[in-house]
């Protein structure tokens, strides 16, 4: 998770390095060559042996952190083995007047003995060595041995030097190797040090005071090395910073780099409020963000790291404002938030930058790059960070970081800082992108580059994204899914925008989410139908007064499966069929109604049932108000034909009676003419055969009697009382014109009018 310069892993070289000098070692001549006499062997030739030396040594190497200082001994013991020659009766011997041994470049203070006695010691410098000749007290023939020992120390090189060695109370660092042909190698670390060897293998002990030393044997010191790094988190400074939103930072680097716990701090002080707001995520660290100082080549070509489940940035000695806000940004920027390497890179440097840009400082960017390079990969295919230990991994690396950034800078400049944060948050709480009418539903996917293009396209707002991702991020046999969910959303966006203020139906919007196209593509089909019968259905209400009832809304918005869009769609067609069968009614109620049709209609309300009607179907109770409405009509269909029969049965009625009256009439004429005839009758003389004579009331006065009858009052054992009629032919009954009692006043009666 580093940024900046990728440099070849330095423990590469350095061990190249103690290869040349070891070898150097093996081949070089003990000595200048040179001829002496010897003493009692006149003519006798003496050479330097060059080769036929053996050379084993015992090294040393004890840290010594308060002294910033690593001591080292070389104990060598030479054989020669070059034998004399004899040719011609001459005998030519070879000797060793000293040994070359190739040391650490960084070595000082360097001194040999030989017996307790010193002895002289030269160096040449190389370029990535020193060449160190110790001299015997005196020269090395064949099959004597000199046993010698040489002392240097390897003192801690500066931070950001170029030196490989670092030793301080925090930590240490060098490079070990072997000399001559063959011996040991011990390493004394004091305790509290935790050991990281690289290279050869190491047994390791811990004496009573707790130093740890290493140990091995080597028959083979020209091929080995080891990298030794030593760290001490206790001897690490610790400064606490506390920001103002309560983010809290403890910078721990070395003792003795006083520098770079003070940028640290001031870049970190400032950069991390400035993630904050411009992220918009609340910040991630519960407790302290811990900050440490490392050596750079402990980062493997790396400028630092952050640790996620730790909480734990280390970032090198070399100091770099963009790699110190880049790490703090992996806080927010890593798996938790996005998978992919590429998509936490991008942000960490595109926001590190703006950070620094923000602060007055020369915005970084990064270095041009193409996708068509001689080192260019799909970035979804970049793999986690790994050892930079070759040029084809150096080139690698720089070019994901580039590519990263600059796909990332793209991104960024076209969503902006405010739809950034939207994406953030989603991705934060793994909310989809295809938001409905209320809370987002959960996502389908992980937070892969898929998730990424959905939330900076949606929720972010951005177009072309799905091009960048075709240049730079998404492998050849990927290409066609991006084509796939182009057109899909296309679809999607014009459904939306015939939703009207519905929302997608969730079928559609988590199948998207989901990218299974094909099963949004079939919601995104069944979901027009139902837009096209809502909008018909809309329009007619509109023309009826009438409001739409609810529940199709929700059905819509709500289905999770094309069965439910199914549901949906019979529900629109039940409600346009309701509505239609409303609508016919309310114009069969509005048309003209003649009598016959009133006629037919009384007793029945066919415009109440439609009030009913209409408002059964705003209240959704569709069936009621297709029924209701069906009434209305087919009652006003059949009115005319009720008005018809009911006004041939009053015909029919009035009739029976006009015909019931004159019959009536009848009966009471010929009543009446029958009655006249035989009160004439009785009035003319004796009685006729067949004829009851009635004997006349006595003569005197009549007693008034009350008048029980319709027809007059009547006399005991008389059809009629006698006397003329009061008006001969005119249909009266012959008798007295005013018989008795009939409408006088009381009291009258005993006036008598007829007499016999």
């Amino acid at each position: 998770m580093g940024v900046g310069p990728r440099p070849i892993r330095r423990v590469a070289a350095a061990a190249l390095i103690a290869l040349v000098a070891s070898f150097l070692l093996a081949v070089a001549p003990a000595a200048a060559p040179s001829l002496q006499d010897v003493p009692g062997l006149a003519a006798t030739p003496v050479r330097a042996a060059g080769q036929g030396i053996d050379i084993g040594a015992a090294t040393r190497y004890v840290v010594v952190p308060g002294k910033s200082v690593i001591r080292v001994t070389v104990d060598i013991t030479a054989v020669n083995q070059r034998r004399n020659q004899t040719s011609a009766g001459v005998v030519t011997r070879y000797y060793y007047d000293g040994v070359n041994l190739g040391i650490q470049p960084d070595a000082t203070h360097l001194r040999a003995t030989q017996d307790g006695a010193t002895v002289r010691v030269t160096t040449t410098a190389h370029r990535s060595y020193r060449l160190a000749t110790v001299y015997f007290r005196s020269n090395l023939y064949f099959g004597q041995t000199a046993s010698v020992r040489l002392t240097f120390d390897l003192p801690a090189g500066a931070p950001r030097s170029a030196s490989d060695v670092r030793v301080g109370p925090a930590f240490a660092s060098f490079l070990a190797w072997a000399f001559g042909d063959h011996g040991s190698v011990r390493i004394d670390i004091p305790a509290g040090f935790a050991v990281t060897v690289t290279g050869a293998d190491l047994t390791t002990r811990t004496r009573s005071d707790g130093t740890q030393v290493l140990t091995t044997d080597t028959s083979s010191a020209g091929d080995w090395y080891a990298w030794i790094d030593a760290r001490n988190d206790a001897g690490l400074t610790s400064e606490q910073l506390y920001l103002g939103d309560g983010e809290r930072i403890t910078v721990r680097g070395w003792p003795e780099d006083s520098r770079w716990r003070k940028e640290v701090s001031s870049v970190l002080s400032d950069g991390v409020p400035r993630l904050v707001q411009l992220i918009g995520l609340p910040w991630p660290v519960r407790g302290a963000l811990n900050v440490l100082e490392v050596y750079t080549p402990l980062l493997e070509g790396y400028a630092g790291f952050y640790d996620p489940s730790r909480d734990e940035i280390t970032i090198s000695e070399d100091l770099d404002d963009l790699t110190i806000v880049h790490e703090a940004s992996h806080a927010w920027f890593n798996d938790t938030l996005f998978a992919e390497r590429w998509i936490t890179e991008g942000l960490a440097d595109e926001y590190a930058a703006r950070v620094l840009a923000a602060t007055g400082a020369a915005a970084p960017a990064p270095d041009k790059v193409k996708p068509t390079a001689k080192a260019a990969f799909p970035l979804t295919t970049w793999g986690p960070p790994a050892p930079i230990s070759s040029t084809e991994s150096d080139a690698r690396e720089k070019y994901g970081y580039d590519a990263s950034w600059t796909v990332m800078r793209q991104v960024v400049s076209a969503v902006g800082e405010d739809g950034m944060r939207r994406v953030f948050l989603a991705a934060h709480d793994g909310t989809t992108a295809y938001i409905g009418s209320g809370a987002p539903e959960r996502t389908n996917l992980p937070n892969d580059w898929r998730r990424f293009l959905d939330l900076t396209e949606e929720l972010g707002g951005a177009t072309g994204i799905s091009g960048l991702m075709a240049t730079w991020v998404v492998p050849a046999d990927q290409q066609a899914v991006l084509a796939a969910r182009d057109s899909a959303r296309d679809d999607y966006h014009q459904l939306v925008a015939d939703d009207g203020t519905w929302a997608a139906p969730v079928v559609v919007r988590m199948s998207l989410d989901a990218w299974s196209f094909d099963a949004a593509e079939a919601g995104i089909t069944e979901a027009r139908s139902i837009l096209d019968r809502r909008d018909a259905t809309i329009s007619l209400a509109a023309s009826l007064d009438l409001t739409p009832p609810t529940g199709l809304e929700g059905a819509y918005e709500d289905a999770t499966t094309i069965a439910a869009l199914e549901d949906a769609a019979q529900q629109a067609a039940t409600m346009e069929g309701s509505l239609g069968a409303v609508a016919e009614a309310a114009h069969a109620a509005a048309a003209p109604r003649d009598w016959l049709v009133t006629l037919g209609l009384i007793g029945k309300d066919p415009d109440a049932w439609l009030t009913e009607a209409r408002a059964d179907w705003q209240q959704g109770n569709l069936a009621a108000a297709a029924d209701a409405a069906g009434l209305v009509v087919g009652t006003l269909a059949v009115a005319g034909d009720a008005g018809r029969g009911r006004a041939v049965l009053i015909a029919c009625a009035i009739a029976l009676a006009l015909l019931l009256i004159a019959l009536l009439a009848l009966a009471v004429r010929h009543w009446r003419r029958r009655r006249s005839r035989l009160l004439a009758a009785a009035m003319a003389g004796p009685a006729t055969p067949g004829v009851e004579a009635l004997p006349l009331p006595p003569a005197g006065p009549i007693e008034p009697r009350a008048d029980t009858s319709a027809s007059g009052p009547t006399w005991p054992g008389a059809v009629n009382p006698p006397g003329p009629p009061t008006s001969p032919g005119a249909g009266n009954p012959p008798g007295p014109a005013n018989p008795p009692g009939a409408g006088d006043p009381p009291g009258a009666a005993d006036q008598p009018r007829n007499r016999p």
